[in-house]
């Protein structure tokens, strides 16, 4: 989901209650898929749905819930000429107060923080009491996506966590814009280097730092399935973080940074070392998607927002299509 589980969790324990809007079906064409998710504020907003009228129109109501202290809403919306977008299709919103009172079932939501799995919200939106929500590792019984229920309207919504974990060693130039475009994307980035002092302040919420005076024993510490980029300052470094990478089986991309000279360098000097042909196929030098046209590289290309627009990209088509989600911890939610 665009809104990580965490997030939500810290709303609902802050005293300043946030309208979380989420996109639960798509008919046609449509900004957004199916989960994608915002947060809208007194203030400000947090994540998008699409943009455009749309956006423009679910964060007015979502305020208008706000001031009346609404708790749940659901919304069609026609994306037509009356919305002036010209997508045709229709999507329909859930609306949903995070506050204090939602804490219980957002602890549910915590394992899909750390490890993929799904977890059904069932909804009551409409009826006199408080609006029920329940969050369930399983599917409750015989319920659609939409159905009346006594006093209201019955939600059950799918949510699925599908952490995706990116690994960057090294703080220079190229590794500070490879970190800062991809923490734009729905991704946990652990950003690693020995060297005091080189990490910005101000950074994202998905980005861990890491200082550490030996990065290579930080490898051990990598989730299986992480993709991993390696820029660092030293060759040498390069290398013996390249060596203990291929080591693992488990890891997603392994790249470096580096010219297809370094890379057949890197390639003998592995090879030397007893690394099979197998393992050492996993490793991707250069990195990034590959220029269009067959001419040599612009010049352009070796700029650090390039490159790391490039890499950004790579690694967003390696992931557009998720992996099945695994069930969730038994007792959830309960």
């Amino acid at each position: 989901m665009s809104i990580p589980g965490s997030r939500l969790l810290e709303i609902a324990c802050a005293d300043a209650p946030a309208i979380w809007v989420r996109v639960e079906h798509v008919q046609g064409s449509a900004p957004r898929e199916p989960g994608a998710s915002m947060l809208v504020h007194a203030s400000h907003e947090e994540g998008t749905i699409g943009g455009g009228h749309l956006e423009l129109k679910a964060i007015a109501q979502a305020r208008r819930m706000l001031d009346t202290g609404e708790r749940a809403a659901l919304t069609d919306f026609v994306l037509g000429p009356s919305l002036g977008q010209c997508c045709g299709g229709a999507v329909e919103l859930s609306l949903r107060r995070i506050d204090a009172r939602e804490t219980p079932w957002l602890e549910a939501l915590r394992p899909l923080d750390r490890a993929a799995g799904t977890v059904w919200l069932d909804t009551r939106v409409g009826a006199d009491d408080a609006p029920h929500t329940l969050a369930s590792p399983t599917r409750p019984g015989g319920a659609g996506p939409r159905r009346p229920a006594q006093g209201g309207l019955r939600l059950v919504s799918e949510v699925r966590g599908a952490p995706w974990d990116v690994w960057v060693f090294g703080a220079g130039h190229v590794g500070e814009a490879v970190v800062r475009v991809l923490a734009t994307l729905p991704l946990r980035a652990t950003w690693v280097d020995p060297r005091e002092n080189r990490f910005p302040a101000g950074l994202p919420d998905n980005v861990t730092v890491l200082e550490s005076d030996s990065p290579q024993h930080e490898v051990g510490a990598i989730p299986p399935g992480a993709d991993v980029l390696v820029m660092t300052h030293s060759h040498g470094l390069d290398f013996e973080l390249c060596l203990a990478l291929l080591e693992r089986d488990d890891l997603g991309l392994i790249g470096l940074i580096g010219s297809e000279t370094k890379a057949a360098s890197f390639r003998g000097r592995l090879t030397r070392r007893g690394v099979a042909p197998r393992a050492l196929a996993r490793l991707q030098c250069p990195i990034g998607a590959e220029p269009r046209g067959t001419g040599e590289r612009h010049t352009l290309d070796r700029h650090p927002g390039a490159i790391a627009v490039a890499v950004a990209f790579d690694l967003w088509e390696r992931h557009r299509v998720p992996a099945p989600a695994a069930a969730a911890p038994d007792g959830a939610g309960r």
